[in-house]
């Protein structure tokens, strides 16, 4: 089991998740029973798997137990933990992975989305338009904005190494992100 060190300014961890392992689940009561609603089961594990992470990867940077994590949701769905000096975080997942993260799909077209948002000088290549739709969610989350507005222009996103069909993107307010990886 990796432990995570505190991170310095501008310093991002990021946690790249297969969701297609199995592993413990750490989940309360209630995300049990959010977690029962998904029709598909494959959409179930992948939520239920993601969510146990996320509460094993936190409990190793506060020392808290994962089941007594306790989260609040923010004014437009972006979980934080109930405690002011814990870490920011963020998770997202996609196919069978989990962090801000997309699946690049034929089917998609990304560009039109991108458009909609008022994004402009949009790239040609497919592969492009969505590493910048990963940029654009991430520096939202960021943010804990809604995606259809524009985020503020002091928000820095870069790229997260991932698999040749994913693109992924990091963002931080105020400075350029760094990142450092680890797997769970």
């Amino acid at each position: 089991m990796e432990t995570a060190s505190a991170a310095r300014p501008g310093q991002v961890d990021i946690w790249r998740i297969c969701l297609a392992r199995e592993r413990p689940l750490h989940l309360t009561g209630a995300e049990l029973e959010r977690a029962s609603r998904f029709h598909f089961e494959a959409d179930r594990w992948h939520w239920s798997r993601a969510h146990s992470a996320l509460r094993t990867i936190l409990s190793r940077y506060t020392g808290i137990g994962p089941l007594d994590l306790e989260f609040q949701i923010g004014e437009h769905g972006k979980p934080a933990l109930e405690n002011p000096a814990a870490p920011h975080f963020n998770l997202s997942h996609s196919g069978d992975w989990a962090l801000d993260v997309e699946r690049i799909r034929e089917n998609v077209d990304i560009a039109a989305l991108l458009r909609r948002l008022s994004e402009t000088d949009l790239p040609e290549n497919r592969d492009a338009c969505f590493r910048r739709w990963a940029h654009r969610e991430a520096r939202s989350k960021a943010h804990g904005g809604p995606l259809m507005i524009m985020p503020p222009s002091d928000t820095y996103s870069a790229d997260v190494e991932m698999d040749a069909r994913y693109v992924a993107a990091v963002a931080l307010i105020g400075r350029s992100p760094s990142t450092r990886y680890y797997s769970e």
